[in-house]
Formats: structure tokens, sequence, C-alpha cells
């Protein structure tokens, strides 16, 4: 369980080789630390967006590569 994962993914002419690694002395659970990100990323936003109406758009359907189908 606390192997090293290598994957290879060829996207066009150019490979990707990732590493990952568990830690056998990790305290904190995958759902958990994506919970504190996510929210860190929330308050990060929020943040930025100050008393004008200029909010930042956040849309399900467009991201910044363009608009989902």
């Amino acid at each position: 369980m606390y192997g090293k994962n290598i994957t290879e993914t060829q996207i066009g002419k150019t490979t990707y080789i990732v590493t990952s690694e568990c830690s056998s002395t990790a305290s904190e659970t995958l759902e958990k630390k994506l919970e504190r990100l996510i929210l860190r990323h929330v308050s990060d936003t929020e943040s930025y967006q100050d008393s004008s109406d200029n909010r930042l758009a956040m849309c399900p359907k467009q991201s910044e590569y363009g608009t989902y189908n």
C-alpha cells in the first residue's frame, strides 16, 4: 500500500511520467487533505473580491480554456 506508483502518459508527442508515493507516517486522509485545500482556495478567492460587484465568475460550464459542451 505504501509503495511507489509510476504512471506514464503520452499526450501528442509529449510523455509525462508521474511518480507518487504514500507516506507510512501520514496523519491526514486524502479526503481531509482535499477538503482543506478546497476550503483554503475558497478563502483565498473571497479575499480577492472587493466590495464592488466585480465578483469572480464561477461557472460550471466554462473554464479558462473554453466552454464545456
